[in-house]
This record gives C-alpha cells, structure tokens and sequence, in this order.
C-alpha cells in the first residue's frame, strides 16, 4: 500500500506492480487524463485498459490549461470560476490595454483556483492570418512537504477565433 499523503501510484495492485516494475515511486499529486484514451501499459498486457492518470507537474500543467481555457457561468456550482479569454479573442491585440487584461485574468484566476503553483510569466502571441492566440503561462510548483524546487514549467495553450 503507498504511503499517507503520496496519491495512488499504480502500484498498489498486484496486477500493476508487474507492469510497472517493482520500483515505487511516491507522487504528490495526481489527476486523470482528460483525454480518456486506455492506459498504454495495461492495453499491451492483454487487460481491458484503465484510464491514463496524470502526476505532479503534469497533473498541473493539465488543471492550468482547464482554468484559462473555462468561461465563466461553465461550471454549474462554480459559476465565477473561469478567465473568460473566449471573449477577448475578437479583440485588437495590439492595444496594450487588451493585453493586460488577459494577462490580468490570468494571473488572478490562476492565484485564486490554483493554490500549487506560482505564476511567473504569462506571455501572448497573436497570429492574424490564422487567427489564433498562442498563450505561455511559465509557473514555479510551490513546495509541500519540504521539497524545494526552482524547475520552471511551462503550459501553451493555443485559442482560435471560429466566427
């Protein structure tokens, strides 16, 4: 069984522990893969597939990108929740006043629903014959536990203008 506080390794099964090796390693944070593709690794050993589970700065970089991409009024019990870029993207990217506002909406959503991360740099990039804008949220993971780490992370998201 993992250890208190380690999240759900893959390995706690007898079944798994065979396709994993017998190394555990101990996660902080885990998620599911909001892809819903069968799990690689239990398709190749001849079992029905469980869902792919995302860990640690995967698991952040995926719930990062849900925040930016979510307007508001999406979620049903969260109805501020969300950046609401959706409707910025028809705007003139050139203005500064613009994109502050999106880096503005940003950064106060990903500060108010998302407690494990630090942002460091959010950075935007229009490209007007395909109408889309790329965005660059660069984060730091805040420590739990004890464990200290500067590594950056980074998350591209990219939104296109459809009308």
């Amino acid at each position: 069984m993992g250890k208190y506080g380690s999240g759900y390794t893959g390995t706690e099964s007898p079944i798994s522990r065979s396709i994993y090796g017998a190394q555990e390693r101990g996660y902080v944070y885990s998620d599911l893969d909001f892809v819903f593709n069968p799990s690689p690794a239990y398709t190749a050993a001849g079992l029905s597939g469980d869902v792919v589970r995302k860990y640690d700065a995967d698991s952040i970089k995926q719930s990062v990108k849900n925040i930016v991409l979510t307007n508001r009024y999406e979620r049903p019990w969260k109805p501020t929740m969300g950046c609401n870029i959706r409707d910025m993207l028809f705007q003139n990217f050139e203005d500064p006043w613009v994109r502050w506002e999106i880096q503005s909406r940003i950064r106060d959503e990903l500060q108010k629903w998302e407690p494990r991360i630090t942002v460091q740099n959010i950075f935007l990039a229009e490209h007007r014959d395909y109408s889309i804008l790329n965005i660059q949220v660069d984060f730091t993971i805040n420590p739990i536990g004890g464990i200290v780490t500067s590594e950056l992370v980074t998350v591209k998201i990219q939104m296109e203008r459809l009308r």
